[in-house]
């Protein structure tokens, strides 16, 4: 009797066969299912974007077709920094550029309907960077980069600098400002007005009564030293630029500002607006000798502002971008290409 104890146990005939079907289905719809997502997955979705062109549909191949033929376009080798032998000054490095294409096809692969993909990006660093030459000055930005900046020197002319700053916020260009630490002392507020509209702060020295070949290595560090504290008080920010009065060079300027962190700076085009020639000629003289990488050197004049309006329309009729001096050495190439656009 015992031996049919089992059989007593087991479900009957129907029930037998409604659970093969049932295995069945199941495994029907397990097999559609992944053939579907294999499906998904190896077709780009409507409406996907990469870099401007539309992919919706294309297939794992056409797709991976596609983010290879943009390869040379985007695609570049790193450009060292290198002192250039007429002025002996630094120019900055850019950094070279690889696409990921097995990374780039996945994110468009997993791109839902109607997004936009850009490409997945690997920085090529150069061998040589403008760290490498911390006594050089620096006079002007990578040439392969059409930008240009404009240095502000100021120790004097308050009274014209707001016409300056609403100029510049009107044509949104943001520019590098060096102070003299007395003058600071003397306009903390308006120091803090330009640091908030989003201009770059620098360091002119303390005093613009002495010049620093007549000073000590000490003294000069002293100098730079207590102008960079006072703009981290009213600021919070650390200085890395560092511009000498009627910029003087000499090795213990260079070696003094590379001890305390700072790049000694210098100009590739001087407006002279100092001297009141006239708004025409300080804009001509601009916007006759433009380069790609350059920097400005103007001061709050009576006849800046004005010059300021006439360089900054003939520099955007030349396709520059104005920016600050750190954006202007960033070594970012593929960041430029993006703000250029298509």
């Amino acid at each position: 009797m015992k031996k049919y104890a089992i059989f007593k146990t087991l479900p009957g005939k129907g029930t037998v066969m409604i659970i093969l079907f049932a295995v069945l289905l199941l495994t029907i719809l397990m097999l559609k299912g992944d053939k579907q997502g294999n499906y998904s997955q190896n077709l780009v979705k409507e409406g996907v974007i990469f870099l401007g062109k539309d992919l919706g549909g294309f297939t794992k191949e056409e797709a991976g077709a596609a983010i290879e033929s943009v390869r040379s376009r985007l695609e570049r080798e790193p450009v060292d920094a290198y002192i250039d032998p007429e002025n002996k000054g630094v120019i900055p490095e850019l950094l070279g550029y690889k696409i990921d294409i097995s990374s780039t096809l996945e994110r468009v692969l997993e791109a839902g309907e109607g997004k936009g993909v850009s490409p997945v990006i690997k920085n090529v660093l150069p061998e040589i960077t403008m760290h490498d030459f911390p006594l050089a000055p620096l006079y002007q930005g990578n040439p392969e980069k059409k930008q240009i900046s404009f240095l502000v020197n100021v120790a004097w002319g308050e009274e014209y600098l707001e016409d300056m700053l609403e100029i510049m916020e009107a044509n949104q260009v943001v520019s590098t400002f060096f102070f003299v630490g007395k003058w600071i002392d003397k306009n903390p507020q308006l120091v803090q007005e330009i640091y908030m509209r989003g201009h770059e702060v620098a360091n002119h020295g303390y005093r613009d009564t002495v010049l620093m070949s007549q000073l000590s290595f000490e003294e000069i560090k002293e100098d730079i030293t207590k102008t960079n504290l006072l703009i981290k008080e009213l600021t919070g920010e650390e200085t890395r630029y560092f511009s000498s009065h009627c910029g003087e060079l000499n090795e213990n300027i260079l070696e003094a500002s590379a001890e305390l962190g700072v790049r000694t700076v210098m100009w590739s085009l001087d407006t002279v607006d100092w001297k009141l020639p006239g708004e025409d000629r300080i804009a001509e003289k601009i916007l006759s000798n433009s380069h790609p990488g350059a920097t400005v050197l103007m001061h709050p004049t009576p006849q800046t502002p004005k010059a300021l309006e006439l360089i900054i329309e003939g520099l955007k009729e030349q396709e520059y971008q104005m920016v600050s001096l750190t954006e202007l050495i960033d070594p970012d190439y593929y960041k430029y290409l993006q703000r250029v656009g298509p």
